[in-house]
């Protein structure tokens, strides 16, 4: 099946008022085992000094929190099956397991700009596995990056390697994925991944929407020109070596495709894969790393388990069949008013159905 993806991708490139529009798209989906892929608009914005890089279908784009499914899900569902971690263990004193973490009802914080604290990887972790909780385990559900870069730590503790090692040994190379792999990666096939870290300054200097007690004093190397193979999340890159559970990973649209039908194939996981994408009971629209939702497309509501990134990204895999969708609009390139993640998603979900039942 060749879809016609075309005018999607180039949709997604006109999202938005002026100001709005991102850079690039890729769209793509796999449909019982065979992909289409298509790309518009910029890889990298032609500037005073660079002609500039179109998008292709193969470039390697920062997936931001895409990494919580692609890599330490994927990780996690692996090391579950072989009977190498303990969902259930604590993993710190106040009884916070792996599977809080996964479920984002730990009780830890969302976020806290690590690297005005540290910039070395393992003082890092030690400090978001350390933070004090704002809520008691299992009793609610929100969101924490703080939580996945400790669940990070955890898989990386209980095997003895980092997770890039990790991913590479349990993950792509087992899926034979070309180009999936933790930054900074070859700068000449890579989307550029924003134009610096405009937005997580502001943050740290308004402390909105997060508080935080640092200053943006406290942190000297702050990026301020287009970030073009290495990760936009300023955790990842600068407090822990590009390599983290919430962020740092790259990858093309073609390896997330073949990594999301891996993902939802009970073939491959079995029980595991229907113990990590039961809804929570304290989220019904939540699972373990996954998020739930329905798709409608074809005249059937299909059932998805997924996750967006900040960068402008989604992968969507369908739980009762071979249908795979993976997008990436580079919203934080050539923008001062980035057109929201859930507007990519809606519109790139819309097009693709369109484009799935035209056939």
């Amino acid at each position: 099946m060749n879809l016609h993806l075309a005018p999607v991708a180039e949709t997604l490139v006109g999202l938005g008022d002026p100001g709005s529009h991102p850079a690039g798209a890729v769209v793509g989906v796999r449909v019982g085992g065979e992909s289409s892929v298509a790309a518009a608009g910029w890889a990298l914005l032609p500037g005073e000094q660079s002609p500039g890089r179109p998008m292709t279908d193969s470039a390697l784009l920062d997936v931001a929190s895409v990494t919580k499914i692609a890599s330490t899900t994927a990780v996690a569902m692996r090391l579950v099956a072989a009977g190498d971690l303990d969902l259930d263990a604590p993993v710190r004193g106040d009884e916070v397991t792996s599977r809080h973490l996964l479920a984002h009802t730990s009780g830890m914080p969302p976020w806290s700009p690590l690297y005005c604290a540290t910039t070395e990887r393992a003082d890092a972790l030690k400090r978001a596995a350390t933070v004090d909780l704002v809520a008691e385990p299992g009793t609610v559900w929100s969101y924490s990056d703080l939580g996945m870069i400790t669940l990070g730590g955890v898989l990386e503790s209980v095997v003895g390697q980092r997770q890039d090692e990790l991913f590479t040994r349990l993950v792509a190379r087992p899926l034979g994925l070309d180009s999936a792999a933790y930054g900074p990666v070859d700068e000449s096939r890579a989307a550029a991944s924003s134009d610096g870290d405009a937005i997580e300054r502001e943050m740290v200097r308004t402390g909105e929407p997060y508080e935080t007690p640092f200053t943006v004093d406290d942190f000297g190397g702050w990026r301020t020109e287009p970030t073009v193979g290495v990760a936009n999340d300023g955790n990842a890159t600068h407090a822990l070596g590009g390599v983290a559970g919430h962020a740092g990973l790259f990858a093309s649209v073609p390896d997330l495709l073949r990594l999301g039908a891996w993902l939802t194939d009970r073939r491959v996981h079995g029980d595991v894969l229907d113990h990590f994408t039961r809804p929570l009971d304290v989220a019904p629209d939540r699972a373990l790393g996954f998020r739930l939702a329905t798709w409608r497309v074809g005249g059937e509501d299909v059932p998805m388990a997924m996750h967006p990134g900040f960068t402008g990204t989604v992968l969507a895999s369908a739980l009762d069949r071979d249908l795979v969708v993976a997008v990436a609009a580079t919203r934080l390139h050539g923008t001062t008013t980035p057109v929201p993640v859930d507007e990519i998603i809606r519109v790139a979900l819309a097009g693709v159905a369109r484009a799935i039942e035209e056939g």
